[in-house]
């Protein structure tokens, strides 16, 4: 296991589309709670480290964040970027793995291939989404802290700060970028993340139709996904 790196799960309560989302029941957890619990089966982070805002309505996820015995950082809201440097400089970290909350069905042997990518090789960032070929919520990337320091430094600009890893994407020719692919099309506009209550009341019915839950890989998460459709089993958890 690494030492000088976590894990940065991401996760507020004021999604728009979906509030409070993190802490919806599924099935004997929440959705933040499988999140960790699927993480904390990866081989090389052992570190599982949650970074929400500092809003008042975070409060209950800093309170999840000590419930599951994993650390907590909080601050800006809007600039992601920044939270995740400010996170990864306060607790020392050369490297991180960048995972979205809303990312139940995460797959820690992607996660474990992504990581993998960049002890190997030691880019500025080693992804899965570059071109993405994975589904939606199993986005895994892994980012040095001293690339990110660069980012901060480089731009201001929101549209950036806010999605992390859009100016690395875009600015190849200064940062070295290592993606991580399916050798076909198989994922093709597939998402297996809970963004909606559509997806939430799919993500109940998936988590309730798998073999385990905490141990089921993408392939099976997807099939059984492509299963749901509201008619052949109403039963959820």
């Amino acid at each position: 296991m690494s030492k000088d790196a976590a894990h940065i799960v991401l996760a507020r309560m004021g999604s728009t589309r979906l509030p409070g989302k993190a802490l919806l029941p599924l099935g004997n957890t929440v959705l933040l709670g499988l999140t960790i619990a699927r993480l904390r089966q990866t081989k090389h982070v052992d570190r599982i480290i949650l970074a929400t805002t500092d809003s008042d309505r975070d409060d209950p996820l800093a309170d999840f964040a000590e419930q599951q015995g994993i650390e907590c950082f909080r601050g800006n809201w809007r600039d992601v970027a920044g939270r995740c440097l400010a996170c990864a400089t306060q607790f020392r970290l050369n490297w991180f793995v960048r995972i979205c909350g809303d990312s139940p069905f995460i797959d820690p042997a992607v996660v474990d291939l992504v990581c993998e990518k960049y002890l190997d090789d030691r880019p500025d960032v080693a992804t899965n989404v570059h071109p993405r070929t994975y589904p939606i919520g199993c986005s895994a990337e892994v980012v040095e802290t001293a690339a990110l320091r660069r980012l901060c430094a480089t731009t201001k600009d929101i549209r950036y700060r806010e999605h992390v890893t859009a100016f690395f994407y875009e600015n190849e020719e200064i940062f070295s970028i290592e993606n991580v692919a399916v050798p076909d099309n198989r994922y093709e506009g597939v998402s297996i993340a809970v963004d909606t209550p559509a997806d939430y009341e799919r993500a109940r019915w998936v988590y309730n139709h798998l073999s385990d839950p905490l141990t089921a890989p993408v392939e099976e998460i997807v099939e059984t996904s492509e299963r749901w459709g509201g008619k052949d089993d109403k039963k959820l958890v």
